[in-house]
């Protein structure tokens, strides 16, 4: 950060009337937020700073010099903080009238912009506002499971959630089916919260956190793809499949075999239908086989190239619509 910002700091904590360190305020260069501007959509968590506490947006003399009114940092952080708190939100701001409260829409308003304030949101008073941080939802689940919290919620376990996670995959793919985005969003959601409830249950009994299944899933996809994050090249995908399953060969080799899955490696508690469709790919029916009719039938739509599931759904809607 710029000295010039440094040497301010102490007067703008006397004009916003706050204090950085007991406060635990953030300070952020203004610069920050045209980065992540100029990554959408493939900024994904760059912008590492949360709503959950203050923040103090500060501008180096030559971005004051250089943005006037509706400067190019002034519009970003205008724009950034309307993604992360809502532009209807309310911020404090110095610029060349002193300090005064605008809504974040706004900002780029301001003439001679120095500084901006914007006070923590809460993530149990303001969910709308501090749900942009994926700690807020950590917050609010917590909060659910305490002593003094939802008699539903402090009852689950892992097991009891088993069938809301089924009935919430399948919600999800009907959205998908849709078309409909903003559904998808919600049930999104709804997934999510589940994930988080699983985690806390677990967190409570001491046998993992949120931030473990983080670091977990960020390892191994990381593993997974040295051809982005390291030094392995791709020509094909022949290639692309032997780097998967060899970092897939390591993390068994680490983690072992933890069961769930067949000797196929498909998990047990797949539906029948489309476990069937997988297996039947690598082992497909031959005419002297034992089996019944209907593994026949499912095994000869495999060889077909077509999907028993997508066969099946596609004659169930016809079937419900001749009796409509």
């Amino acid at each position: 950060m710029a000295k010039y910002d440094l040497d301010f700091i102490a007067e703008w904590e006397s004009a916003m009337r706050f204090d950085t360190v007991d406060d635990g305020v953030q300070v952020i260069p203004g610069s920050i937020f045209g980065k992540v501007l100029a990554a959408v959509p493939y900024e994904g968590g760059r912008f590492p700073y949360s709503p959950l506490r203050p923040m103090l947006i500060v501008f180096g003399p030559g971005q004051i010099g250089e943005t006037g009114q509706f400067g190019s940092q002034s519009v970003a952080v205008a724009r950034v903080l309307a993604r992360l708190i809502g532009e209807d939100a309310e911020v404090e701001t110095c610029g060349a009238d002193g300090v005064e409260t605008c809504l974040v829409r706004d900002i780029p308003k301001i003439w001679w912009l120095s500084a901006v304030y914007v006070d923590a949101v809460d993530p149990v008073l303001d969910a709308a506002k501090a749900g942009g941080d994926p700690r807020a939802l950590q917050q609010i689940v917590a909060r659910l499971r305490e002593p003094d919290g939802c008699p539903w919620d402090r009852k689950q376990t892992h097991q009891s959630l088993r069938k809301s996670m089924v009935d919430e995959t399948y919600e999800i793919v009907d959205a998908i089916d849709s078309g409909d985005t903003a559904h998808l969003a919600e049930e999104l959601g709804d997934m999510l919260l589940l994930i988080m409830m699983q985690a806390q249950i677990a967190h409570e009994a001491g046998e993992f956190s949120i931030e473990d299944v983080y670091r977990g899933i960020a390892a191994k996809i990381v593993g997974r793809h040295p051809h982005v994050f390291g030094d392995a090249v791709v020509d094909t995908e022949a290639d692309l499949s032997g780097i998967w399953s060899e970092a897939k060969a390591k993390e068994k080799a680490v983690t072992g075999d933890r069961g769930g899955k067949d000797i196929d490696g498909e998990p047990f508690s797949m539906p029948a239908l489309e476990r069937a469709t997988r297996v039947l790919k690598k082992h497909p029916v031959v005419v002297d086989d034992d089996t019944t009719e209907l593994l026949r039938l499912v095994s000869k739509i495999v060889a077909s190239g077509e999907d028993p599931d997508a066969v099946l759904r596609q004659q169930l809607r016809e079937h419900v619509a001749r009796q409509s």
